[in-house]
């Protein structure tokens, strides 16, 4: 039987805020099924390209050092955040209904979540800087996950 999202809890946040952490923490105290949107990521864009989408088609014909420096709206469009909530959804509904399944990521927003349980990570700008600076991430990428914190808060 095929999941119609009923038994979905979201988790929903910018980088950096503890997500992955606090979902794999509740999966594994309460039997949950941990769905991890980053780790579809590259299967998303697949799909994306496959089906012509502009954005996705840009960023892997660019190099890398380009995609990291290109304007930060660009850099939006092209990590496909607004495209990729219908794919996870796709993805959770492909689940088997139980066990229930919390699903974590920053494609989460509440026009993915509609009405379901969920729950939103928000740091504040310090504490997120902090936590993007623990990681080694390419010059660009930081700005660009501050600037995506932005747009999920305004979500």
């Amino acid at each position: 039987m095929t999941n119609s999202l009923e038994s979905v809890m979201w988790l929903g946040g910018p980088p950096g805020v503890g997500k992955t952490k606090v979902a794999r923490l509740l999966a594994r105290r309460h039997g949950l099924r941990w769905y991890n949107a980053d780790t579809h990521t590259w299967e998303h864009r697949d799909r994306a390209i496959a089906a012509g989408h502009p954005a996705a088609i840009r960023y892997e014909e660019m190099p890398v050092s380009d995609r990291w420096s290109a304007p930060v709206e660009d850099r939006l469009a092209m990590s496909l955040h607004h495209v990729r909530g219908p794919m996870v959804q796709d993805d959770l509904r492909a689940l088997p209904a139980a066990p229930l399944t919390i699903a974590e990521g920053t494609p989460i927003t509440p026009e993915v979540v509609g009405s379901g349980p969920a729950l939103w990570l928000v740091p504040t700008p310090e504490l997120q800087r902090d936590r993007l600076d623990e990681r080694d991430l390419y010059p660009g990428v930081r700005e660009f996950y501050q600037h995506l914190g932005q747009v999920i808060v305004a979500e």
